[in-house]
């Protein structure tokens, strides 16, 4: 199996932002792990509810509409990440969200908490970061994965299935020109050698997902990444991913997300802001 490559966004470990105590959103490509310090929430996510409160782990994958309810006044750790494995954003089979209370759980906040610790004491350095200190950083983050996928796969026995070649070859295809133009079925047939029915088939057998919908959702990643560096302004964005103006990217990405371009760009840049100390 490819060896799956680890990002992470932000990390906090203090009270949530009043902005961010109700709220409908589309998680996109990036996982989201929550330990209620003080305080309870209620998710609800098509159709699936459920309420966490105080020493409970609610861990959320990617590409799922969410809506959530924190009580007044929440204190929480919140790690989000990103996962790439075989050219997607998430381990298949991606789950609802979930709720972890379980024997390992003391271990996996002891983790979170060197985590964020670290985390906001780099971003009050005024200096650039040293090779050490983002190996310091990857390293805890990578012992509080290496928590989270034991607790994941013990609790579902999910584990990746090993990728089909021919999807492997649609895989490779989708990612030569990953932006809002339809899917050219006619390319991936002859590249994975298969009809169009076969190649759904067998793409949504491995992946979960549909060519169409792989190719929205690292669509969507692109659109995530260049939004939260800021350098390019939303009609630039739009030009890069191809939508024919700055007015059709607004509404595919609100129709995903919930949210303008706009919006989740401030709100992203409020939740970094409060991973660091006051």
């Amino acid at each position: 199996m490819p060896e799956p490559r680890y990002s992470i966004l932000f990390c906090y470990d203090r009270k949530v932002i009043p902005e961010y105590w109700s709220l409908r959103w589309y998680s996109g490509s990036i996982y989201v792990a929550w330990y209620i310090r003080h305080g309870s929430v209620r998710l609800d996510s098509g159709g699936y509810q459920l309420q966490a409160g105080e020493g409970d782990w609610v861990f959320m994958e990617p590409l799922t509409t969410k809506s959530h309810a924190f009580t007044a006044d929440p204190n929480i750790i919140s790690i989000h990440y990103r996962v790439d494995w075989n050219g997607l954003p998430f381990f298949p089979p991606l789950r609802v969200p979930w709720i972890y209370r379980g024997l390992h759980s003391d271990e996996l906040r002891e983790a979170a908490e060197e985590l964020c610790r670290v985390e906001a004491e780099q971003a009050l350095l005024d200096v650039a970061l040293r090779p050490s200190d983002y190996a310091l950083r990857s390293a805890l983050f990578s012992r509080w994965l290496y928590r989270w996928h034991l607790i994941r796969e013990a609790e579902a026995g999910t584990q990746p299935a090993p990728m089909d070649r021919r999807v492997a070859a649609i895989i490779a295809e989708l990612g030569r020109s990953v932006d809002a133009r339809p899917v050219d079925y006619a390319q991936l047939s002859r590249a994975a050698g298969l009809s169009r029915a076969q190649l759904n088939r067998i793409f949504k057998q491995s992946t979960g997902l549909t060519p169409k919908q792989w190719k929205e959702a690292a669509c969507l990643k692109i659109a995530e990444d260049l939004l939260s560096h800021g350098e390019l302004s939303v009609k630039e964005i739009s030009a890069r991913l191809g939508f024919s103006d700055s007015s059709h990217f607004t509404k595919w990405f609100r129709g995903k997300m919930n949210q303008t371009p706009s919006h989740w760009r401030l709100m992203q840049s409020s939740l970094s802001l409060a991973g660091r100390p006051g």
